[in-house]
């Protein structure tokens, strides 16, 4: 399983905190595999978070990582929106 966080404006697009996913470890090697995996076949909220990605931070076990960090069973990957302030 990896556990998917979703913080802020993507808490609210996906309407939840978090998503435990069952995924292939051979079919996503990385951060950015794992996106386009989640969304083969779906639609909004995941094609919204796609179009996204280049205002998106990502986070795998609490550290602010690149796209091409490698994830993996047990691993927690948070996706973090733009900060903004006021």
């Amino acid at each position: 399983m990896i556990k998917i966080l979703f913080f802020a404006s993507l808490r609210e697009l996906f309407g939840k905190e978090s998503i435990e996913m069952s995924i292939k470890e051979s079919k996503v090697k990385n951060v950015e595999q794992l996106l386009i995996f989640l969304t083969k076949n779906r639609e909004d909220p995941w094609l919204k978070l796609v179009e996204m990605r280049k205002n998106l931070r990502v986070a795998v076990n609490h550290e602010i990582v690149d796209w091409d960090t490698p994830v993996k069973h047990g691993d927690e990957v948070a996706f973090l929106p733009p900060i903004t302030g006021g």
